[in-house]
């Protein structure tokens, strides 16, 4: 590893970026340069595309005060030599085993440097970097700047959806972009999550990528805030997720999403790609409780939508059988949860969709199970687009990197667990007892 030159103080005042060197500096994306970055080849300078603007980006992210360290999978020899040569005197850390937040933490702390939530951004272009930030507690960017027809599972390559699904704050196509969320990061947040924060932002992201079927329809996916299981940064809005599923909800939080989503679809209706004519929603089956939150939140909507849309029809057009007691999210599977939904929730007879463009909003997006299979229905009865909008995206669960005060004084090094009050949202660090099937002794910590 390249060392970071020390000092006698903690540098708490500065700003750090976390960089992932290939597929986010250079282009190594080849599954013939695996041999380089595993060390098992002498590094080929020859071989290494670095991606333009990448050096003028290290450059930029100095000049806003970011002290830049990269941060890679890929053997030292292999690291050192390509750090060395396109990108100077930079600092530059090889993990093996990324995504290993012990490790990284261990190695910033030898440098003096104590990283917050406030002070650094990991970027990287695959799950390993994105669960690397989430494991540290700060923002992260997912990069996106080549294209690969390799699926490398072990570094993401080539996995858009798991990427996705890793659940990074933002998402990058370009250096140019990264800046700006960088001099901007709240406005840069998603719709809903800067929503929570006060702050107006129409973005959205794409689950999967959009599909386009011989017909020349669209069949597209959105999400506008995500919801963490586990170690994440501060915007997340697993709190909201819960709350919204409590029957003493706020009528603050229900502005709030309906704010978010009106926000989000006057973006929609500024593109006029086409006209949408449809805008309903995913019901809540009867035993649900609270019963009819989604109803409720879709009603908020459309008070302010329809003095906007007065070509849209606004209205409810799916219903559960009335026989189901099961839910989405106890099967097992996508698989099983498509079948369910077919099964289960039905469009009303007498709809016309023939021809038509359909919004619909649901909760949370989890596989996009539900979103399949209503689209299916939908274009069963000649629905051209379909636009699936979810309030909240489970994103992948990342362990907490905090080791438990009690256990660790007794010489043992025992992780603690991100668990969930299901009834506040509110997240907790827990050393798991038997109790709750764990091993360990009880401790827990509120995460603030």
């Amino acid at each position: 590893m390249i060392r970071i030159p020390r000092n006698n103080r903690v540098l708490t005042d500065s700003k750090f970026l976390l960089i992932d060197l290939d597929g986010t500096l250079i282009n190594t994306a080849d599954i013939a340069l695996k041999p380089m970055k595993d060390g098992q080849e002498q590094a080929d300078l020859s071989r290494i595309q670095i991606f333009d603007g990448a050096r003028e980006f290290i450059s930029q992210a100095t000049g806003l005060g970011f002290q830049c360290i990269i941060v890679s999978d890929s053997h030292p020899k292999y690291v050192n030599t390509i750090v060395k040569e396109y990108f100077g005197n930079i600092s530059a850390l090889s993990l093996a085993d990324k995504p290993n937040t012990l490790k990284t933490i261990n190695f910033l702390r030898s440098e003096n440097i104590e990283l917050s939530d406030n002070n650094c951004y990991v970027l990287g272009d695959s799950w390993l970097d994105i669960e690397l930030g989430r494991g540290l507690r700060v923002p992260t960017v997912l990069t996106s700047f080549y294209q690969t027809t390799n699926l490398e599972i072990r570094d993401g390559i080539g996995d858009y959806i798991k990427n996705i699904k890793s659940g990074s704050t933002y998402y990058a196509e370009n250096y140019h972009q990264i800046l700006n969320i960088l001099r901007n990061p709240l406005q840069h947040l998603l719709c809903l999550e800067a929503g929570s924060r006060g702050v107006v932002s129409c973005i959205a992201r794409k689950p999967r990528r959009d599909d386009f079927p011989p017909d020349g329809s669209l069949t597209a996916h959105r999400i506008l805030a995500r919801q963490s299981q586990g170690e994440c940064d501060k915007y997340h809005t697993t709190e909201k997720y819960f709350e919204f599923n409590r029957a003493d909800r706020s009528r603050e939080l229900l502005f709030t999403l309906r704010d978010s989503v009106i926000t989000y679809i006057d973006r929609i209706l500024e593109e006029r790609s086409f006209l949408w004519d449809i805008f309903t929603y995913v019901p809540d089956k009867r035993t649900t409780q609270p019963t009819n939150k989604m109803g409720e939140l879709f009603n908020l909507i459309v008070e302010l939508v329809g003095q906007r849309t007065a070509s849209w029809n606004c209205l409810s057009i799916f219903e559960w059988n009335e026989g189901v007691d099961s839910s989405t999210r106890r099967q097992p599977s996508a698989g099983d949860r498509r079948r369910f939904v077919r099964s289960n929730l039905i469009l009303q007879e007498g709809v016309n969709v023939n021809g038509k463009n359909v919004i619909i909003i649901d909760d949370q997006y989890t596989t996009g199970a539900t979103a399949d299979a209503l689209a299916e229905k939908l274009r069963a009865r000649g629905a051209k687009n379909v636009l699936f909008i979810a309030l909240f995206h489970l994103i992948t669960s990342v362990n907490s990197s905090k080791l438990c005060p009690r256990c660790s004084v007794n010489g043992q090094t025992k992780q603690l667990q991100v668990k969930i009050n299901r009834q506040t949202g509110q997240k907790f660090y827990s050393c798991v007892p038997p109790q709750y099937k764990g091993d360990g002794c009880g401790y827990t910590e509120n995460i603030v």
